[in-house]
């Protein structure tokens, strides 16, 4: 596979992030609009913005403990994992899925694969958004001058990776 380097669609990556307990235990609310601001930071080169984020309230959170919080996009569903660093509620979270806008997407694929094979390609990727887990894959369309069609996987990368693509049966 050919690394795509010219997609940075979004990178969904904020795993750096943290927020400070309250007195009797984490403040959730804290939590999702922190989660809110780095995903909305994130997504501002697709002009999409989130529109809330549920996590799993337990009443007690202790060091290693794990949460999967829901954030909305646009109708769409993106999974933030959200774990405590110690016991006092401190808590990291970063995405466990990347968002593509398709219409970006294929305009990105088509200069890749037309750089990389050396003559002009259109790509097709539908229409919208689509969340795609890291790791996990999507397929789009590939055309040449002549129509000839070939189908393009495109596989999210983790935070800090570039997407990668590679066409398939060619």
């Amino acid at each position: 596979m050919r690394p795509l380097l010219g997609l940075v669609v979004v990178s969904a990556a904020v795993a750096a992030c943290q927020f400070s307990a309250s007195v009797g235990g984490p403040d959730y609310a804290k939590l999702e609009k922190g989660i809110a601001d780095e995903l909305n930071n994130s997504y501002k080169e697709i002009s999409r913005q989130v529109s809330g984020v549920a996590c799993p309230k337990p009443s007690e959170l202790k060091s290693g403990d794990t949460l999967i919080c829901k954030a909305d996009v646009d109708g769409n569903t993106v999974r933030v994992l959200a774990t405590a660093t110690d016991d006092e509620g401190n808590v990291d979270f970063k995405t466990l899925d990347t968002v593509f806008d398709l219409e970006r997407t294929a305009g990105s694929l088509a200069g890749d694969i037309s750089r990389d094979r050396g003559f002009d390609v259109t790509v097709d990727c539908g229409s919208g958004l689509k969340v795609v887990e890291i790791g996990q894959s999507f397929e789009c369309t590939a055309a040449d001058p002549q129509g000839n069609t070939r189908t393009v996987k495109l596989t999210a990368g983790a935070p800090g990776e570039n997407d990668r693509w590679e066409i398939v049966g060619a």
